[in-house]
């Protein structure tokens, strides 16, 4: 905590702005600081080893913020976009068109402080609105034998808090092709409402965020991958649905009603085998609490 109010600090008297994305991704760092506080050894040598583990991850994040800004390419695609800038306030529309030709879609979305939610559907492929804060948007689709990749990413990686508007970013799907999602969802809370669709994959990396997902009774398998440190994470699957959970957690809470324990880190749903439809969730996380619930 006196960590990040630091970060705080130095980012509001501008000193330095950071990127919680980056940030999110070194929380093994956390854990070694853990480590160091129960190693039973002086005093001295605890803030020794701390001071340590602290200055590697600054070199760390540094290394890795440079390098971002570095590799930056972009490619536009045609699409429908509005966008109106006013006292410091981007707001944007995306959409683009859906064609019988496509028959599966992906969609890649960096989510960062702010609230993503998937409500509805759509005859186009994807509709999308964005508004409050001044945090913009690339928006694009890459086309490429049946399957549509849609890529949301923000044009600036760093988030600044001195503007203290949320971001508010609300998507519509299409229904009829077979979706995948690529999430990277960092201090932020994303609710979004699968029920509607074909969900084949998932495979969510977050970061202190706040994720809600449901999923329905549309594809008969589903894959779930999790990344996570310092998240909380809900899944709502059908009750009718069969569903086998691998977790490999470290300090974090789980909640699992109505699971079978099969065996250190394995549960399922009774009846797993012989549903007719599955869905497998590969849980890798620390300092996290997981909810699967079944409605």
């Amino acid at each position: 905590m006196i960590t990040l109010g630091t970060l705080f600090l130095f980012d509001r008297l501008d000193i330095f702005e950071f990127e919680w994305r980056i940030l999110g991704r070194l929380w093994p760092i956390l854990i070694i600081l853990w480590g160091v506080s129960i190693l039973p050894v002086k005093a001295f040598f605890k803030v020794t080893l701390a001071v340590l583990v602290g200055g590697l991850g600054v070199y760390m994040y540094t290394q890795k913020a440079d390098g971002r800004y570095g590799r930056t390419t972009m490619y536009d695609y045609s699409y429908d976009s509005d966008e109106v800038v006013k006292d410091s306030i981007v707001s944007q529309t995306f959409s683009f068109p859906f064609t019988d030709e496509i028959q599966k879609a992906v969609l890649e979305l960096e989510a960062a402080a702010g609230v993503y939610r998937l409500d509805g559907t759509t005859g186009d492929l994807i509709r999308a609105e964005k508004r409050g804060s001044k945090m913009a948007y690339n928006f694009r689709v890459e086309e490429l034998d049946g399957e549509s990749r849609v890529v949301i990413s923000q044009r600036d990686a760093s988030v600044n808090f001195r503007n203290n508007k949320t971001t508010h970013f609300d998507m519509m799907l299409n229904t009829k092709p077979q979706w995948s999602f690529d999430l990277d969802v960092g201090a932020a809370e994303l609710n979004f409402d699968l029920s509607p669709f074909q969900v084949a994959e998932i495979d969510l990396d977050g970061g202190a965020a706040a994720i809600n997902i449901r999923l329905g009774e549309q594809q008969l398998a589903t894959h779930i991958k999790i990344d996570a440190a310092a998240s909380a994470i809900v899944i709502k699957i059908p009750a009718t649905a069969g569903c086998r959970i691998v977790s490999s957690t470290v300090l974090s809470s789980k909640n699992f009603k109505d699971f079978e324990k099969l065996e250190k880190g394995q549960y399922e749903t009774p009846g797993f085998a012989t549903g007719s439809q599955q869905i497998f969730i590969d849980i890798d996380a620390a300092v996290s609490s997981f909810e699967v619930k079944r409605y």
